[in-house]
């Protein structure tokens, strides 16, 4: 029997004598040794890890009466904790709602001293930041794990600053691994874990039986009991290492629009609808253009990783940095292909700022309207010739397929679009069932979508490029 084994059956036993349920005195030994074992080796771990948390608040100037010529007014709106991951540079992994891009904070040490730290960098789309202490001595340090190695039910300690009760040490276990559509961040890949997280541990470490840090806490669910999250250490090492050497996160980007494999696609293709992800937006003259990806492709490994939803591929393409060519493997037609993108610099979505009265919404959930001067102007549109759309529902066949407000389209099945006459006679002259290809102009960029027969696609999915 090894030693995990008897360890556990210590555990045990000792949950036995501590409910003063019958053991034998074997057991009873047995237990009471191994749970003073388990207490030690969480006392040593507290000891050990407390002294590189920090607690993180707003930076108060020496004399806030007196506006200083020079002194940074952003100030963090969050008080939080951190975790030093580099004691002689003085660099501070926490939360990037934590400092809320403020330029300087407020930085208290274990045993109460004040520091200031100077934010590097953030990147909300993971909710990360980096800050730096302004320290002459080399500060307490812990060493950041392999989140890739974490199984559910191995044991997890959290420390943070809950309602500010400074330095506290909570215990408990990984409930799950790989949750996402939480809603929290752009890229989700939370591990859940039970030990005790609450408002005031946003930014703190969650730490593995050995001291290592396996995750940073993000969020709770203030609803339930018990729930959890926290980055993973493995992403951790890839955002703050960008952040240190470049101030911000460079991700991949293929120039796609995807959603769930729809239920027809799924039967056409006679494939599951977890066995990939389904384009349906290609940018033009973007990587995923250039490599011959086309809107019905079905995107199912990249880089030799399965892709059974949108936010596994956004993980999986955000974590590749620009310039590096992958292998796409994809079904087009009932043929496997394998196709190689090289990724560009990710690309920043339009803002839209224009606002017309929305018309009666049309069966396929939009509205469009054509292009004189006053709505150029309001939508700042520039020589793209076609029709505006002015409305997207929620939900609608529109939004599901990938088209915005202030898209401009300029064909509609292989027919150019001048006006609103044009659009319709393509709507009146297509039945239900069949799919409509739109080629629409947004911010200068050309995109190819396609909307699929009159019933809205799954919900769940992506509605932003990649």
């Amino acid at each position: 029997m090894n030693d995990s084994i008897l360890f556990i059956k210590g555990i045990i036993y000792g949950l036995f004598l501590l409910a003063g349920l019958p053991a034998t005195a074997e057991a009873q030994a047995t237990g009471s040794g191994f749970i003073a074992k388990l207490e030690s080796e969480l006392v040593a771990l507290a000891e050990n890890s407390l002294p590189a948390v920090v607690n993180i608040s707003p930076y108060v100037p020496p004399s806030p009466s007196i506006a200083r010529q020079g002194e940074p007014r952003e100030r963090a709106t969050n008080a939080g904790a951190g975790v030093i991951i580099n004691g002689k540079q003085g660099y501070i992994v926490t939360n990037s709602h934590v400092v809320r891009k403020a330029q300087k904070v407020t930085i208290t040490l274990y045993g109460g001293k004040k520091l200031v730290g100077n934010t590097l960098g953030y990147d909300e789309d993971t909710d990360l930041a980096v800050i730096k202490a302004e320290s002459d001595e080399v500060l307490p340090e812990v060493e950041l794990g392999d989140s890739a190695q974490l199984k559910v039910g191995q044991f997890a300690i959290a420390i943070g600053n809950p309602y500010g009760l400074n330095d506290t040490f909570t215990f408990g276990i990984i409930s799950g691994l790989n949750r996402e559509n939480v809603n929290i961040s752009q890229y989700e890949d939370f591990i859940q874990t039970d030990a005790s997280i609450n408002p005031g541990n946003s930014g703190g470490p969650l730490f593995n039986i050995q001291g290592k840090v396996i995750g940073i806490n993000t969020a709770i669910i203030n609803y339930a009991q018990g729930i959890g999250f926290s980055i993973p250490s493995n992403t951790v090492k890839f955002v703050t290492r960008q952040l240190i050497e470049n101030g911000e996160v460079k991700r991949g980007w293929m120039g796609v629009g995807i959603d769930f494999i729809t239920d027809e696609v799924a039967r056409k293709e006679s494939v599951e609808k977890e066995d990939g992800v389904l384009i349906n937006s290609v940018f033009d003259g973007q990587p995923a253009d250039k490599a011959g990806l086309k809107v019905g492709d079905i995107i199912l490994r990249i880089a030799g990783s399965k892709v059974d939803s949108p936010s596994k591929m956004i993980r999986l393409i955000g974590s590749i940095t620009p310039g590096q060519t992958v292998n796409v493997d994809i079904l087009r037609d009932g043929q496997k292909k394998t196709l190689s993108v090289l990724l560009a610099k990710r690309f920043e979505e339009p803002v839209q700022v224009a606002k017309l009265e929305p018309a009666e919404p049309r069966p396929l959930g939009f509205t469009v309207q054509g292009l004189d001067d006053a709505v150029r102007k309001s939508f700042n549109l520039t020589n793209a010739d076609g029709v505006v759309v002015t409305q997207v529902q929620p939900k609608s066949v529109a939004q599901d397929g990938g088209l915005r407000r202030g898209d401009v389209i300029t064909a509609a099945n292989g027919r150019k679009i001048f006006k609103k006459e044009d659009l319709d006679d393509v709507l009146q002259s297509r039945f239900e069932d069949q799919p409509l290809f739109f080629l629409v102009v947004r911010k200068e960029e050309k995109v190819h979508l396609t909307l699929y027969g009159t019933n809205p696609m799954p919900q769940g999915g992506s509605a932003k490029p990649h």
